[in-house]
């Protein structure tokens, strides 16, 4: 369905954004845009209303960050055929990007984003990371609206400090058991992995935001991004986990978008849907899912000049939904790499597996392989992919 981009705007190359999250009681439907009029230049890296970050060189007119919220019970959103979402503006992640959103059970957003694209600042540096808005309070100028949940340094698992902003660059979340969860897989600094943001079964409220601890789930990759290398010197692969879904609390699939590198796509071992599984309290790598994604070969689309056709080079935001007879089925947007120049802007898919739930190992999987839901299309992109939200009524 259209959605009024009179209310909110997406930034149409953007890889990053545009996750779409469904709360964990199915009711309701968030995403992350910008207060913007449509066809502005470099919406995405400009300064929002209340933070000016020193050296941006991108001087379009500071935009707030927004979270919208989708219901389809309530007459507000659907009239006419085109949903108008209830909007809260935030002044977080100046210079880049606001990636996801999601409503816990608390009433409260939870956002995951990027800041910065000039010289930095502290309050740059705060509007980063994970971010509490309250839905309904909206950001102005002079009263910015950030409120950092924790924030993750390096130097708790041993390493040398580098840019704390950085290691909070994060891209994907889910809420699995009143529980918030993070990935980070981009960029040259902090620790491409999967994190658990404060205690298990509570979520972060405005009281305990700055003191809530950030910490990666155990057994996950604890290497850095720029190097591979573990504190002990030990290179390790290094990952590119995106978007995260639990389908029980010991199975959790999450979706690595690859590194970029269209050279690396086709003999990559990390990039797909990788299943961990935890065991005596240490999750571990099942295996990785890549059949039928045709990683690396290039892909026609019509009107596309052939030079620009891209290649899928693994997976960002994903959903699922576990089925009565111990499969479940899963759900992927792809990324892509191309000649293009702009990666963000390649025409991508949206793709389905089925897996077994019991399955643990590589040769059980074997059989297992992608199909194409939504084929690409010239001047479309795909970006977060979930279900619908249920009838309040249907409940009752």
């Amino acid at each position: 369905m259209y959605v009024d981009p009179s209310v909110i705007t997406t930034s149409f190359p953007s890889k990053s954004e545009l996750a779409l999250n469904l709360t964990p009681d199915g009711k309701r439907l968030t995403f992350m845009g910008y207060v913007s009029a449509i066809n502005q230049l470099d919406v995405s890296n400009s300064n929002t209303p209340g933070i000016t970050e020193p050296g941006n060189p991108v001087t379009t007119t500071p935009t707030y960050r927004a979270v919208a919220q989708i219901n389809f019970d309530d007459p507000h959103f659907i009239s006419h055929g085109f949903l108008t979402p209830k909007v809260t503006t935030t002044n977080a992640y100046p210079g880049n990007n606001g990636r996801a959103g999601i409503l816990g059970s608390n009433g409260s957003y939870y956002t995951v984003g990027n800041a910065g694209n000039g010289n930095g600042s502290a309050a740059v540096t705060e509007a980063a990371s994970v971010q509490i808005v309250i839905p309904g309070q909206n950001a102005t100028q002079s009263t910015p609206g950030t409120n950092q949940v924790g924030s993750f340094n390096i130097t708790q698992y041993g390493y040398k400090a580098d840019k704390t902003a950085k290691d909070n660059n994060f891209r994907g979340e889910t809420i699995f058991n009143n529980t918030l969860y993070v990935t980070k897989g981009s960029g040259g600094n902090g620790i491409n992995t999967v994190y658990q943001v404060g205690n298990a079964g509570t979520l972060p409220t405005l009281s305990n935001a700055a003191n809530t601890p950030i910490t990666i789930l155990p057994g996950f990759p604890t290497n850095l991004a720029k190097t591979g290398k573990n504190v002990n010197g030990t290179v390790q692969p290094i990952y590119y986990p995106f978007g995260i879904w639990f389908a029980n609390a010991t199975t959790l699939y999450v979706a690595d978008e690859g590194d970029g590198v269209a050279a690396d796509a086709a003999t990559s071992t990390t990039a797909g849907l990788q299943k961990w599984s935890l065991v005596n309290g240490t999750w571990q790598l099942d295996y990785v899912l890549q059949k039928g994604l045709n990683l690396g070969q290039q892909y026609t689309v019509a009107g596309l000049p052939s030079a620009d056709n891209p290649a899928t080079d693994g997976l960002r935001n994903l959903t699922g939904h576990v089925n009565p007879d111990g499969t479940v089925r899963l759900y992927a947007v792809t990324s892509t790499i191309s000649g293009s120049g702009d990666q963000g802007a390649d025409p991508n898919q949206v793709v389905a597996i089925t897996d077994r739930l019991s399955n643990t190992t590589a040769t059980q999987a074997a059989s297992e392989q992608f199909r194409i839901i939504l084929a690409p299309k010239f001047g479309q992109v795909l970006r977060g992919v979930s279900f619908a939200p249920k009838s309040f009524e249907k409940d009752d």
